[in-house]
């Protein structure tokens, strides 16, 4: 290492330990655990950045291994008394006995804010600890792919602002409702579901509800009518964006503040849902044949 080099690190190194950990947050994980390396007054610093992410990049070659091994060890060693967000995305790679649901309950413990859980391997969906449903601290929420959604009867998300649901399975419709419906402070709510999501009937019931975006594919095999629906319960909506493909019909029973709506939908809407639409101030629908 050059002098120059050494120098410019000493003078980092003399920064309070507040304000490293303020830059290694905005450094990739693996970078900010590498610093650990470069002298004694690094080793721990890492260990209180409150941001982390870990991602499984499947663009590599597939000589490189899963992001799991170092999540599993690096979470070992961090120390930071809250998580301000985790991010953890693991593909094909990644073997499909590691217990994801231990890290889950790492991030709960320690008063976790915002948290993604992304799973595409190759294993069967996979069940998260029940306690991610209680997390008092929890103010946005992200689950992908390979994620069975099995909402306790019990628990509520008390601060949950934004939550993210892309192409998960779900327990049964019953799941849906509660999960919906024990969020009191949800102001944002994407979803995005594929058909064999174990749902017919996909109900959004959440009176504190703002902005709902809602997208579905294509029914493949279905012939005539399935009962399959979407139901909107959602009285303090101001906006609506529907892209579905599916020829799924769209009941609505409550959404008197709705301003803006997008609704591109192969089935066509109801009267309800146009006398919902006649006051918005601003409007696209698009009807597929």
């Amino acid at each position: 290492m050059s002098e120059a080099i050494l120098e410019e690190t000493g003078r980092i190194s003399e920064l309070p330990d507040d304000l490293l950990i303020r830059i290694l947050s905005l450094v990739p994980t693996k970078d900010a655990v590498a610093t650990m390396f470069l002298s004694k007054r690094w080793l721990s610093i890492w260990t209180m950045v409150p941001t982390l992410e870990y991602k499984d990049n499947e663009d590599e070659e597939e000589s490189q291994k899963s992001v799991w091994w170092f999540l599993e060890n690096s979470l070992k060693l961090h120390k930071a008394p809250v998580i301000d967000s985790l991010c953890v995305e693991l593909g094909s790679r990644c073997p499909i006995d590691v217990n994801v649901g231990k890290w889950v309950e790492n991030a709960v413990d320690r008063r976790v804010l915002d948290l993604k859980i992304k799973l595409v391997w190759s294993a069967d969906p996979t069940s998260l600890p029940t306690r991610l449903y209680s997390c008092e601290s929890l103010v946005t929420l992200t689950l992908s792919d390979k994620i069975l959604v099995d909402f306790p009867s019990s628990s509520c998300l008390t601060s949950l602002r934004l939550l993210k649901l892309y192409s998960v399975v779900y327990k049964d419709e019953d799941s849906v409702l509660r999960f919906l419906s024990s969020c009191p402070v949800l102001k944002a709510l994407f979803v995005s579901r594929e058909n064999d999501d174990n749902v017919k009937k996909f109900t959004v019931k959440v009176p504190s509800l703002w902005w709902l975006w809602y997208g579905k594919g294509l029914n493949i095999g279905d012939v005539g009518d399935t009962g399959r629906c979407l139901v909107i319960d959602t009285p303090a909506l101001v906006y609506l964006h529907i892209l579905d493909s599916s020829g799924d019909y769209c009941l609505v029973n409550n959404m008197p503040c709705l301003e803006e709506a997008y609704i591109d939908s192969k089935a066509y809407p109801d009267d309800r849902l146009l006398r919902s639409l006649s006051s918005v101030l601003s409007l696209e629908l698009n009807h597929e044949t």
